[in-house]
């Protein structure tokens, strides 16, 4: 898919717009001159500086106009008619602007022809971007990719009124998993659902959300029990990285004046440790895909002689591939250059004894598995160049908590490291820049719990930075 989830084709339009909108001038600068052959020489896409900061404008109006329309919300993604509405009015806002522009700038470009074909080619395509990313979105809901798995604390009837939604409208983007309650509060009116069932009791939503793939837990209490309960239930959310949206009917009238909330229009309180701000998610992933594109590209011959040297020494593929846990607690393929003998995994357990790191993960300093290229491609990280594939995938980002195997998330005793899972896990990240693998497990940990709590795009450039010195004195590094 080229997207992940919802909010990532949101992102992903943005993008597109303004990809679009330099289309369209192009485009329409093309229509002007054809049009308008006497003015060809000063108008077919003359760089004056009148015309280079008309193009500017465009881009500036689009980025700001846009979304005061609307056009980055799941309405304008899921409703065919907002969609038409809000992007012919959002492309006349932003002519409007040109026109200003224009008078005050007056360059050659700025011809009726070309603004009227700006005006219809941007419109145009502004609706059949977000068509075509909505069909892409039902494709992948369809198949149960794009939904955020979600469980429902308490069982009265707004509750089950909230799970009734998500499952006539799975075009909402959330997938309903289930109940978490001690018993029925209100007895199930109508057909049951197939998934209208209790999956966890109050007390134990913690061990719940410890084995399964949970993006939000809905709370929807009585008044009452919010009052003893909701502290240790987002407390529970939190340590475990998940996001909890507490909703309440606090006046039950007939037909209220209000404005519509996450869940059916109640007032509802999103607790979240998650990458919250839009603008820095979008510059991270826009980082995220020019950086390893670009690196990818620089390394490409790097990257052959690695593989092809890997071939020569020793039998077995030259990539390493591994299940690893990812944001939400999702597995994924990890890739890295092979760096161990072909039947490293087997040999793995009868080595435990002599596991040199504390908690859960298992590092040895001479581990006998380590083929001599594989001591130096470890040395230098040349062996963890693959995971750019991983970071264009959009299964990592370049600055994040390191993914850890299914065998150490298995052995965290405790839960507050879990939160590290609310965040997409990264090919570096601060005990990366503090010490490596010579850094205790625990404050491991607690370095990327630090990283989950104030995470920012100047901190994750600041992190980038950092590492090329650290890889270049291959400190820590076995």
């Amino acid at each position: 898919m080229l997207f992940a989830s919802r909010q990532g084709a949101i992102t992903w339009l943005r993008a597109l717009d303004l990809a679009w909108a330099a289309v369209s001038l192009v485009l329409a600068a093309a229509v002007s001159t054809a049009l308008t052959p006497e003015t060809a020489s000063a108008a077919h896409l003359h760089l004056d500086a009148g015309s280079l900061a008309l193009f500017l404008g465009v881009f500036l109006a689009t980025i700001s106009v846009f979304p005061l329309f609307g056009l980055y919300t799941e309405t304008a993604l899921y409703s065919r008619r907002e969609t038409l509405k809000a992007t012919i009015k959002a492309v006349t806002g932003v002519v409007m602007a040109l026109l200003v522009a224009a008078a005050v700038l007056r360059p050659p470009l700025a011809t009726p022809s070309f603004l009227a074909a700006y005006w219809f080619l941007a419109a145009a395509g502004g609706v059949a971007v977000r068509l075509v990313t909505r069909r892409l979105l039902f494709l992948g809901e369809a198949q149960g990719l794009l939904r955020r798995r979600t469980l429902v604390v308490g069982t009265g009837t707004r509750a089950q009124e909230i799970a009734r939604d998500m499952l006539a409208h799975p075009e909402h983007g959330r997938r309903f998993m289930g109940f978490v309650a001690d018993a029925w509060e209100t007895p199930v009116s109508g057909p049951q659902p197939e998934t209208f069932r209790l999956v966890a009791r109050l007390d134990s939503l913690s061990d719940y959300l410890r084995g399964h793939v949970v993006d939000e837990v809905v709370v929807c209490l009585s008044l009452e029990q919010l009052c003893t309960r909701a502290t240790a239930l987002v407390s529970t959310c939190e340590e475990q990285g998940v996001s909890v949206t507490v909703v309440t009917r606090l006046f039950d009238l007939t037909n209220p004046h209000r404005r519509p909330g996450g869940h059916g229009g109640e007032v509802a309180v999103t607790i979240s440790n998650t990458l919250a701000d839009e603008r820095e998610r979008i510059v991270k992933r826009f980082l995220d895909v020019t950086v390893s594109l670009t690196a990818l590209v620089l390394l490409s011959p790097l990257l052959a002689a690695t593989w092809a040297l890997i071939r020569l020494t020793s039998p077995g593929p030259a990539l390493f591939a591994q299940e690893r846990v990812g944001l939400g607690k999702r597995i994924f393929k990890f890739y890295k250059f092979r760096t161990m003998v072909q039947n490293a995994a087997a040999m793995q357990e009868a080595l435990e004894a002599q596991n040199e790191m504390d908690g859960a993960i298992f590092k040895i300093k001479n581990d006998p598995r380590i083929t001599p290229l594989g001591r130096w491609l470890r040395r230098t990280s040349i062996d963890e160049l693959p995971q750019l594939f991983n970071v264009l995938c959009g299964d990592m980002s370049l600055v994040g908590p390191r993914p850890l195997p299914l065998r150490d998330v298995e052995r965290i005793e405790k839960d507050w490291p879990r939160r590290r899972f609310g965040v997409k896990p990264g090919i570096t990240c601060l005990w990366q820049i503090n010490g490596r693998n010579n850094t205790p497990f625990e404050r491991m940990m607690e370095l990327d719990i630090e990283y989950v709590d104030t995470w920012s795009v100047a901190m994750d450039i600041r992190i980038m930075l950092r590492t090329i010195p650290v890889v270049l004195s291959m400190r820590g590094a076995y």
